[in-house]
């Protein structure tokens, strides 16, 4: 499968194996026009300036990997849903540094408040961990309602522009999500390493109006680029490639259904005076 753009990679300054700039010379060897760099928010210093320094640093280096191997690049953030109220470990001051935000669960990052340890984080890790010992679907539809509360609260209240790997880690009623997406113009993201709803749901989301994009989240530079799995589930669904905004152009969020509800009514507020 060719693509445009891979919009989620990690590097050694997370979880990931090699630099930047091994980052981005296997996009261009891959044969990619953009690729992004967009490493763990939890992984950053605590403090805000010491953190504020090294993103400036690393979006740097960024820039300067692209211009070096000849292709474009952008500095971005995977950032992490962080309790049920819509917060995220991004700030609002930090993400104008950002290119782009990239946004899931995370089953290893904790929520933001102290009693949501026991009201989300830890009965979500539960059957996280019971799903993957015995291969069942076990999560009781309470759960799930509340877990898809709280990821449409961060959608709804953040500025994020690629929603990463929805229902891997706490499932979701990824219809409800969706419906979100379409909202806010946040791009649902079909992962080739965790692809966690079914063909026929892809095929609903299509019909509501998601757009997606193929990401690789490659934490190895010989991953980058790397969309096999993604081929593969594709070739399970009946879709118009025209909802996959990288399979021939460059990255741009889609015009946001809600925004287009505001800007229609306010014309009409116009036309009434």
């Amino acid at each position: 499968m060719k693509v445009y753009g891979d919009y989620h990679t990690h590097t050694q300054n997370s979880d990931g194996k090699n630099t930047i700039d091994e980052n981005v010379a296997a996009a261009q060897k891959r044969g990619l026009q953009q690729v992004a760099i967009t490493d763990h928010a939890h992984y950053r210093p605590r403090n805000a300036q010491k953190r504020l320094e090294k993103a400036l640093l690393l979006k740097a280096q960024t820039i300067k990997a692209g211009k070096v191997h000849g292709i474009e690049t952008f500095y971005g953030v995977e950032a992490n849903v962080k309790g049920t109220h819509g917060e995220i470990d991004v700030s609002n001051d930090e993400r104008k540094i950002y290119d782009l935000v990239v946004c899931g669960i995370h089953a290893s990052v904790p929520p933001k408040r102290w009693y949501e340890w026991f009201t989300f984080y830890l009965p979500n890790l539960f059957w996280y961990c019971l799903r993957r010992m015995l291969h069942v679907e076990l999560t009781p539809k309470g759960r799930i309602r509340k877990n898809t509360r709280a990821v449409v609260n961060v959608i709804e209240k953040n500025n994020i522009d690629i929603l990463a790997h929805p229902n891997r880690y706490f499932r979701l009623d990824v219809m409800e999500v969706a419906k979100a997406c379409v909202a806010r113009g946040t791009v649902m993201e079909l992962n080739n390493k965790h692809i966690s709803f079914r063909p026929i749901d892809f095929e609903r989301m299509v019909a509501m109006g998601v757009k997606f994009v193929i990401d690789s989240d490659s934490h190895k530079a010989e991953n980058v680029g790397r969309m096999d799995r993604v081929e593969s589930f594709l070739k399970l669904c009946d879709y118009d490639s025209s909802c996959i905004i990288n399979l021939s152009q460059p990255f741009a969020r889609p015009k946001a259904a809600l925004l287009s509800q505001i800007v229609e009514a306010a014309h009409g507020s116009d036309e009434v005076r």
